[in-house]
């Protein structure tokens, strides 16, 4: 394969375990035949399977690949949706638009889609909202300030294609975004170009092609991205006296489950691999993800006290617990999580999941249809 499945460990160790071997990372460092030996791009022969993982791969490795006789189109499982996403920049860069790609650039999925849309368009990578405001601020300064096509490229480097001019392919613009982020937050970036370019253009007139596209188009993140945050969105509403998300360290769309429950629980919220970071009834292991990096942070892993640090006796409110997981989470792990915290309550203030299940059921079970 040439790069991870999936963006969890368990999953790509056990399939490691099996025979599968990754040509490379998922940043996209090659790995080795063996100790000392050859890149593992450097065995392949006509006769070996490669398989695309659903996150795309870049035209770069899929000319390394066919230079190696390798079949691409029989063994290319990307995902529907992110070839969605290709499909729409593709459109965007034929009606002109250069293509804003809200998205990781280390990540696989929009090193791909990067790749792809510069076929078709011009296109810059945006991070997030901070990076969407440096870029509307360079937008609002072009043609007055000399500087703002260096500062584009000084911000921006290493996020924007060949022959990119600020001035020339930041007058229309369209979004598309990495299937695994927090949709809300696509459409802030794509509201606030919007009132970028009204501030710098004024509105749009009626006939004229819109300075930013895309509009009705911004449905392009991964359906059980957006399932997975919907139902958290609903359940944050409720009384929570702590969450647990689990999925992989690298896991971006894991990691916007997180976010969602920071925001809402701060220090209540865990980003935890698998049981084992539940360490007692008072303490858990939380993954601080390299995105705080960005803040100076690096990743790393923290001890962080449970409740109020005392352990749950006989005679206390129930606690109210949240677990979720990300889309690449498998279930069987998500089951251990909940075996865990079961383990540090009195079996006999356990609920059985029939009682629980006949209390979430609605009155009318027409309801269920509609």
């Amino acid at each position: 394969m040439l790069s991870e499945l999936i963006h969890n460990p368990f999953v790509n160790e056990d399939l490691i375990r099996r025979g599968l071997r990754y040509l490379q990372t998922d940043k996209g460092v090659p790995h080795l035949a063996a100790p000392g030996g050859p890149e593992l791009w450097e065995t392949l022969t006509p006769d070996d399977v490669v398989i695309i993982p659903a996150f795309g791969a870049t035209d770069m490795d899929k000319a390394r690949l066919v230079r190696k006789g390798i079949a691409l189109r029989q063994y290319d499982a990307t995902c529907m949706l992110v070839e969605k996403v290709w499909k729409a920049a593709r459109t965007y860069g034929r009606e002109g638009y250069t293509v804003v790609i809200h998205g990781k650039h280390e990540h696989e999925e929009t090193k791909a889609t990067f790749s792809n849309t510069r076929r078709h368009a011009h296109a810059v990578i945006v991070r997030n909202m901070d990076e969407t405001r440096r870029l509307g601020d360079i937008i609002q300064s072009l043609g007055r300030d000399p500087a703002a096509g260096s500062r584009f490229r000084e911000l921006f480097a290493g996020k924007f294609t060949e022959g990119f001019d600020a001035e020339r392919d930041l007058g229309h613009v369209a979004v598309v975004n990495q299937t695994t982020l927090l949709m809300n937050e696509t459409r802030e970036i794509i509201s606030h170009l919007r009132d970028v370019f009204a501030g710098r253009f004024g509105q749009d007139q009626p006939g004229a092609v819109p300075r930013v596209g895309g509009e009705g188009r911004n449905d392009t993140l991964c359906y059980a991205t957006q399932v997975n945050q919907d139902a958290l969105a609903r359940a944050l509403a409720e009384p929570v006296d702590a969450a647990f998300v689990v999925g992989g360290k690298n896991s971006s769309n894991t990691y916007q489950l997180y976010r969602l429950c920071e925001q809402r629980l701060g220090h209540r919220a865990f980003f935890i691999q698998s049981e084992d970071n539940i360490l007692s009834p008072t303490e858990a292991e939380h993954y601080v993800f390299p995105a705080k990096g960005l803040a100076g942070q690096a990743a790393h892993v923290e001890r962080r006290p449970l409740w109020d640090g005392a352990a749950p006796a006989p005679g206390d409110p129930p606690r109210r617990i949240l677990v979720t997981g990300g889309a690449s989470c498998p279930d069987g792990i998500i089951q251990q999580v909940i075996m865990r915290l079961n383990s540090f309550f009195p079996p006999g203030a356990l609920r059985g999941v029939d009682s629980v299940l006949a209390d979430l059921a609605p009155s009318d079970p027409a309801a269920v249809r509609t």
